[in-house]
């Protein structure tokens, strides 16, 4: 009877252990992966739209100021947008320094406004200067928040990004060993029945991440989430929803490996039984 229950006991803390392995190991290899990020953003044409956002606010802002839209050919490139969203994310995963090219941006647009002074034969007094300082300073700002939005805030989500790398890298050893050990005591305390106990833990296992998966189609809506801009919450959205079916496919591969373990423990007891 105490051997039953020590079981139990032991099948239920495998059970915990085999969760927080899987959830550990999923994380690592998505959220915590700038490979898995940028896959992301790449499936979902992140830099395609965010490109076309930019440039309609850079469109918007120029209609205000009086100039011709074709001021702004040339100032920016969807190529450039790619490079700089990717510098971004490389910082936010490694620490390294981030290069957004606004000053580029600058360039460029002063190089176009001066060009068609020149072409024009137009001389610009103090106050048209200033307001054409005022222009291309409010499209740097507007091509800078596009890339990086809050970008004050930046490095604060970079710190916390690496404490939780740094945290996952150190301690996830433990749970994958603690799992080891513990089904060697179970197979150790109660070697009969142990493919019982590790048919239960794995379908109970498997069935907490259907379960899991269940949940966020039913209650969370995350369809709906709206963070940002349509892009970024396409993305966000993407992102989430891989995340729970990898969760769905692990609890289903957890689940038959459960129902075979089960399968063959019967018939393990049925022909000790004939015996």
């Amino acid at each position: 009877m105490i051997k039953k229950i020590i079981s139990y006991l032991l099948t239920f803390v495998l059970i915990v252990l085999l969760v927080v392995s899987v959830a550990i190991t999923i994380v690592s290899k998505t959220i915590l992966s700038e490979k898995y990020i940028l896959g992301v953003l790449d499936k979902n044409n992140y830099y395609t739209e965010m490109y076309h956002e930019i440039l309609e606010s850079f469109k918007d802002n120029t209609i205000q100021s009086g100039l011709d839209e074709t001021i702004l050919d040339g100032v920016m490139t969807d190529e450039q947008v790619k490079k700089d969203i990717q510098s971004l994310i490389h910082y936010l995963y490694t620490g390294t320094k981030m290069s957004i090219d606004t000053e580029g941006v600058k360039t460029r647009l002063q190089e176009k406004i001066n060009q068609v002074i020149q072409e024009n034969n137009k001389k610009v007094n103090s106050s048209e200067q200033q307001e054409i300082d005022i222009y291309v300073s409010t499209i740097a700002n507007i091509y800078s928040d596009g890339i990086a939005y809050a970008e004050k805030y930046i490095p604060t989500i970079q710190s916390v990004l690496s404490k939780i790398q740094n945290t996952l890298t150190k301690a996830q050893m433990i749970p994958y060993v603690a799992t080891i050990v513990v089904a060697i005591l179970l197979l150790t305390i109660n070697k009969k029945e142990s493919l019982k106990y590790f048919s239960i833990a794995s379908i109970s296992t498997g069935i907490l991440f259907i379960i899991l998966k269940i949940v966020e189609s039913s209650t969370m809506r995350i369809q709906n989430i709206l963070l940002l801009n349509k892009a970024f919450s396409n993305v966000l959205i993407n992102a989430i929803q891989n995340i729970m079916f990898i969760f769905l496919f692990v609890g289903i591969i957890f689940s038959i490996i459960g129902i075979i373990l089960s399968l063959i423990a019967n018939k393990k007891s049925e022909s000790v039984a004939k015996h």
